[in-house]
């Protein structure tokens, strides 16, 4: 059985968790392999993210690699208000021809990056942010995001550490990050460079 711990940020407006499985901590290579093939753990886990108090929030976690892959998995949601504005359908739409059951998966124009973007299925403010998303967006488009994003974890991870998470100051559609780096990262924990 999937749980949770989770603790106010005493600098921020924002809050850490850590998951367990049968009350054992569960590690990033855990979680990533649930995303992929576990749908109870999909629906828990997006459950978890739509309780949140916050109307729009970030979700960042730590980097992590082959090396650190065992260590426990947390991430934290913060507070992020301006988050919630109008979507911006445009940003990637050249991306959604590709999509796979309601997902496109792709290089940032930079290269540093994949991204694992929706595609529009219901109404675009579903789409504007993750906790848009996680209460309004069709649930088989909800599981299809998160197997997606377990398997570009798979495909991703190496020796040299990434950086998951989501933003959004930029661009006002929903976009996973699998980063080379902690670029956008607001939670000074997480953005050490190093893993």
């Amino acid at each position: 059985m999937w749980s949770r711990r989770e603790e106010s940020l005493p600098e921020a407006s924002g809050v850490h968790y850590e998951i367990a499985f049968n009350e054992q901590p569960a590690t990033f290579g855990n979680v990533a392999h649930a995303w992929r093939e576990d749908e109870n753990f999909r629906l828990w886990f997006n459950s978890l993210l739509a309780a949140s108090p916050f109307t729009a929030f970030r979700w960042e976690t730590p980097g992590v690699c082959l090396a650190t892959l065992q260590r426990p998995f947390e991430f934290v949601l913060l507070d992020a208000p301006r988050l919630a504005r109008q979507p911006d359908a445009n940003a990637f739409s050249k991306h959604f021809p590709s999509a796979s059951e309601g997902i496109a998966t792709f290089a940032n124009l930079g290269g540093d990056a994949v991204l694992v973007v929706p595609t529009p299925l219901t109404e675009h403010n579903a789409y504007g942010h993750l906790a848009a998303f996680v209460r309004q967006a069709p649930q088989r488009q909800c599981h299809a995001l998160w197997q997606a994003v377990g398997r570009a974890m798979d495909a991703r991870l190496n020796h040299q550490p990434v950086w998951l998470s989501t933003a959004g100051a930029g661009v006002s559609w929903l976009h996973v990050r699998l980063d080379d780096a902690p670029k956008y990262y607001a939670h000074r924990p997480y953005q050490q460079a190093s893993v």
